[in-house]
C-alpha cells in the first residue's frame, strides 16, 4: 500500500483528502502543527473510514520530524496543504507568512530529496485572489495539462504584447 504524507492533514481540505486517499487504497500519514486545525478532524476521518490515521503533531519547517516520518514510513508521495492562508493577516504579517509557506515548502522538498521522494501535489492556498477559472474535475493529469495550457497561452499573449 502506497503511503502518502499529507501535510496540514488535520485541516478541512487535508482531512477530506485523507478520506478519499483511504477509499482509493492509500495510507495517509498526517503531519499538522494544529495552528489552523484540530486533531478532532482526524478522529472523524477514522470514524468515517474505519482506519487508524498515523498522526504527527509538528511543523513542516522542522526537518528532524520530517526525516523521522520519511524514515519510519517510506513515503511514496506528498500532498502539501500546510500553510497560512488568511489574506488580511498575510498583509499585516508578510514575513511570518513567507517563513511558514515558503520556508516550510523548502524544508519539505529538501527532506523529500534527501529521502528519494519525487512526487508532490502542492496546494498553494485555499484563498482565491484573482478571477476564478473553472478547474477540470477529472484527473490530476488533465489538471496539469490544463494548467500548462493556461501558462502557455499567457506566455504567448505576453510575447505578442511585447512585440507591439
Amino acid at each position: 500500500m502506497s503511503k502518502i504524507l499529507v501535510t496540514g492533514g488535520a485541516g478541512y481540505i487535508g482531512s477530506h483528502t485523507c478520506i478519499e486517499l483511504i477509499a482509493a487504497g492509500y495510507e495517509p500519514i498526517v503531519i499538522d502543527n494544529l495552528s489552523n486545525s484540530k486533531e478532532e478532524a482526524l478522529k472523524r476521518v477514522e470514524s468515517i473510514s474505519g482506519k487508524k490515521i498515523t498522526f504527527y503533531k509538528g511543523d513542516i519547517r522542522d526537518k528532524d520530524i520530517l526525516n523521522k516520518i520519511f524514515k519510519e514510513h517510506k513515503i511514496d508521495a506528498v500532498i502539501n496543504f500546510a500553510g497560512l492562508k488568511a489574506v488580511g493577516e498575510s498583509v499585516a504579517k508578510p514575513v511570518e507568512y513567507y517563513d511558514c509557506n515558503i520556508g516550510g515548502l523548502i524544508s519539505l522538498v529538501e527532506v523529500m530529496r534527501d529521502n528519494g521522494c519525487k512526487n508532490i501535489v502542492f496546494s498553494s492556498s485555499a484563498t482565491v485572489s484573482e478571477m476564478c477559472i473553472r478547474f477540470p474535475a477529472s484527473t490530476v493529469q488533465s489538471s496539469v495539462s490544463w494548467m500548462i495550457t493556461i501558462i502557455w497561452r499567457k506566455s504567448k499573449q505576453d510575447m505578442n504584447a511585447e512585440s507591439l
